[in-house]
């Protein structure tokens, strides 16, 4: 869930006139943004360096 004081920082950026889907989208990317911040702060997820290795894999099985 997002804060509202992330909401209210993050649209203060912004210029003052936007689109419907410029704040919808600016609303999607802030909430992944905070889930995948809590995600790793709860030690959840995958490390970069894990997902790189499986991409490497992954692309060698597919050639």
């Amino acid at each position: 869930m997002i804060s509202t004081a992330a909401i209210i920082e993050s649209f203060s950026q912004l210029p003052e006139k936007i689109s419907l889907d410029e704040a919808v989208e600016r609303l999607i990317i802030l909430e992944r943004y905070e889930k995948a911040m809590d995600e790793m702060s709860h030690n959840k997820g995958h490390k970069n360096e894990d997902v790189m290795r499986e991409m490497k894999e992954w692309i060698q099985a597919h050639r």
